[in-house]
């Protein structure tokens, strides 16, 4: 009730009220529950959650250990981004010395109840970020989305209920406890339904990128000027992708007074998503990021869904074609077309993700795309 009232959304993307998440799972089932922790942080532009890792893990795991309280489970799962091979020795190391505390183990804190949190390394793929994937990989399995319903909450992890959170989700935890709800809502500058603190990633064009924490509602262009830096001499802000590589393009004109928090970016047209804001300076081709995205997607399709492993594949042929200088006009029709049919319509929400910023991109930097079909703009992709 403590984490509802602090008004605390999911940190990983979707921005579900965590106390409102933890009360779906079944009271006095007499199944065991368990707890999934998402360090799988694969979203390019984004890197918050490595901070929390390396820096604060035993946050994350007195975190882990009160949302297992909340949800009455026994075990915790921690995935860990198989890259993240300094982080997941830096966790390792802080669960055995949580145990050695006591904190963790048969008789977690003298309370009579058993507490295991077990460190969980993935293999590099990036579609285990999304939550059943996640959970098949736990189990040894392929890392393929399920189709939902069941939800996690009735049939999870090991086919039993399961609560998945972020890390930067599990690691505010704690500090609500301590300070109270009230103090955790208080923290906010726009809308009320977005309250406490959030990490932002910020990388590309600006002059000091890193990992911010800032109050929600922090306007955005007072984090990219300000904190960050602004752009480096000579150049001006063309574009941000403000919550990791799969949500829409803001144009330099919608960030300024933009708050940063959920609401204030979803009425700019994009989403705050994981926090990764990838800032782009007048020296960025479009068209070209636009494709390197697209390959992205495409590499990491676990091709279980005919509309992905198609749609990204045919997408990323279509955009290194235009940029060959190869393309047509009915190119740009045909890739939103493709994205369409991309849209809404596969297990997991991937193939949207390859489509966003090719639909974002084409409304909002067409003309940097007709400059390469009608030949005004040289090739930016040669055959070696």
């Amino acid at each position: 009730e403590e984490v509802k009232a602090s008004g605390l959304r999911g940190r990983g993307g979707a921005g579900f009220p965590t106390g409102m998440k933890w009360s779906f799972m079944p009271k006095d089932d007499g199944k065991p529950h368990y707890l999934c922790c998402n360090a799988d942080e694969s979203e390019p532009g984004t890197f918050k959650d490595r901070e929390i890792l390396r820096w604060t893990p035993h946050a994350l795991i007195e975190g882990c250990a009160i949302a297992c309280l909340g949800i009455r489970a026994e075990t915790c799962y921690i995935f860990v981004r198989g890259e993240y091979t300094e982080p997941a020795d830096i966790l390792e190391a802080a669960v055995a010395e949580a145990y050695a505390a006591g904190t963790l183990g048969a008789d977690a804190l003298g309370s009579g109840r058993r507490l295991d949190v077990i460190v969980h390394r993935g293999a590099g793929a990036y579609i285990c970020g999304e939550e059943t994937a996640l959970m098949n990989a736990i189990e040894g399995k392929r890392g393929n989305p399920r189709i939902k319903p069941p939800f996690p909450a009735v049939a999870g992890l090991f086919g039993m209920p399961t609560t998945i959170n972020n890390v930067e989700t599990l690691a505010a935890v704690p500090h609500i406890l301590v300070r109270g709800a009230a103090w955790y809502a208080g923290l906010s500058r726009s809308s009320p339904k977005s309250t406490g603190t959030k990490l932002i990633s910020v990388c590309g064009h600006v002059r000091r990128p890193g990992t911010y924490e800032i109050t929600m509602g922090l306007p955005m262009d007072e984090l990219i000027f300000d904190l960050c830096g602004g752009m480096h001499d000579g150049r001006s802000l063309k574009a941000v992708i403000p919550g990791g590589s799969s949500v829409p393009i803001l144009t330099a004109a919608e960030v300024a007074g933009c708050p940063t928090d959920y609401e204030g970016i979803a009425a700019a047209g994009s989403l705050l998503g994981s926090g990764g804001m990838i800032v782009m300076d007048d020296s960025t081709d479009m068209v070209f990021q636009i494709m390197r995205l697209a390959r992205f997607y495409a590499h990491e399709s676990c091709a279980q869904c005919t509309n992905c492993r198609e749609g990204t594949a045919w997408t990323t042929r279509i955009l290194e074609r235009i940029l060959r200088g190869e393309g047509t006009p009915s190119d740009l029709d045909l890739l939103l077309d493709i994205a369409d049919n991309m849209t809404g319509r596969t297990i997991c929400v991937l193939s949207d993700s390859c489509a966003t910023p090719v639909i974002s991109g084409i409304r909002k930097f067409r003309g940097e795309f007709d400059a390469y079909l009608s030949g005004d703009r040289a090739p930016a992709l040669v055959e070696a």
